[in-house]
């Protein structure tokens, strides 16, 4: 198997996630979801474990890792609770803008300070882009940035933002020049900011303990240095992101399908009808069947597609794509069926596959549609006729 040829310290990694998850995280599930909010002690959680400074480099303060590093501790995680793992999905994202920022000759000096507070865990963050009439269509975003002096006030909203409200900074996509994506840059914006405000809280079908919220940005006066990279050079600094962020999001996918899998193995091992365990018929040892082929072809996928973005190898993009649109769908998949498997007990909350069927419906929608996914792949196919 793919995990099994990690190098050792991926491995350990995998362990004591899974660890962090069992024995730390699972207790506080069903306070979580009852409570519907954003959990401090789950932030104090991952933080302390080094999961939400995973991605700073060692040399701002952090570990060298890449990919498959979040590869890991995603699938662990979200085996057990996957609003945990979207608190480090929301994080993650601003910070290797940060990160790839950071490493720019015109880099601002208080970057990689903060860079250090990241991976010590005492700051969260958020990436602030989508907007009502801006999704997919990162250069499409309305949210405006005009220069003033010596700052940069920001004025639009945004809405689905993971992590907002409680985030203690956002990395805001304005425009500051024309239409399209050559006119969007990306700005540094601390949450104590006056201006900064999140006005509402979804109400969501999932991830329970994920903040999502529609953020307001009025009139938000930021010093002229919080310019991540050349201005109007935001969109390129976001999008080198994107294929890695759809590897994460399949493999958050992954978790979930095996999380609701092993529940429904357990299960079927246990519940008794007619006398026997549910296993023992036919019809259910089809259905387990059916949920564990696409679950190990997707691992395998997740797998090999992050191993391609490591490698740089020249399809690493689409196989980012495939894994993510793959992934997604089979989780969607197999937690339904092992919402089946439950019969009528998969559908209260006394068992986790309800839990795992609502937040699998989730990956097939962001960092890209899986519409939006099929478009890519197969562009990647025929470069010069499919535009």
């Amino acid at each position: 198997m793919f995990f099994d040829m990690l190098p050792t310290e991926l491995r350990d990694l995998a362990a004591v996630a899974r660890d962090v998850a069992t024995e730390r995280i699972a207790p506080l599930v069903p306070e979580l979801e009852r409570g519907r909010t954003f959990s401090p002690e789950l932030r104090k959680i991952l933080a302390g474990a080094g999961f939400t400074g995973l991605v700073v480099p060692e040399r701002f303060g952090g570990v060298d890792t890449d990919v498959r590093a979040e590869v890991v501790v995603l699938e662990e995680i979200s085996k057990v609770y996957p609003s945990a793992s979207t608190v480090l999905t929301a994080t993650w994202f601003p910070t290797k803008v940060m990160v790839r920022a950071a490493d720019r000759p015109d880099a601002p000096a208080w970057l990689p300070g903060v860079l250090r507070d990241v991976a010590s865990g005492d700051r969260l963050g958020a990436i602030a882009a989508t907007e009502p009439e801006a999704g997919s269509d990162l250069g499409g975003v309305a949210t405006t940035a005009r220069r003033d002096g010596d700052e940069w006030v920001i004025n639009g909203s945004k809405r689905f933002i993971t992590n907002g409200g409680h985030a203690d900074f956002y990395v805001v996509v304005a425009r500051t020049g024309g239409p399209g994506p050559r006119g969007v840059s990306a700005f540094y914006v601390e949450a104590d900011r006056p201006g900064v405000e999140a006005v509402r809280f979804e109400e969501k079908m999932g991830l329970h303990a994920s903040a999502t919220a529609e953020m307001v940005f009025a009139d938000v006066r930021v010093p002229a240095d919080h310019l991540l990279g050349p201005e109007n050079g935001g969109f390129p600094l976001l999008m080198q992101g994107f294929d890695e962020g759809r590897i994460v999001v399949a493999a958050l996918a992954l978790g979930i399908a095996e999380g609701a899998f092993d529940a429904a193995v357990r299960y079927a091992g246990e519940r008794r009808q007619f006398g026997r365990p549910i296993a023992a018929f036919q019809g259910m040892q089809f259905l387990i069947a059916d949920m564990a082929i696409p679950l190990h072809a997707a691992r395998s996928l997740v797998y090999d597609a992050a191993q391609a973005y490591v490698d740089g190898h020249p399809d690493a993009a689409r196989l980012a794509s495939i894994a993510k649109t793959y992934a997604s769908d089979m989780a969607m998949a197999v937690t339904t069926d092992a919402v089946q498997v439950h019969g009528g007990y998969g559908y209260v909350t006394d068992f986790p596959v309800e839990m795992f069927m609502r937040d699998a419906k989730i990956n097939q929608i962001y960092e890209g549609t899986n519409q939006i996914q099929r478009m890519i792949i197969a562009r990647s196919y025929f470069p010069d006729v499919a535009r």
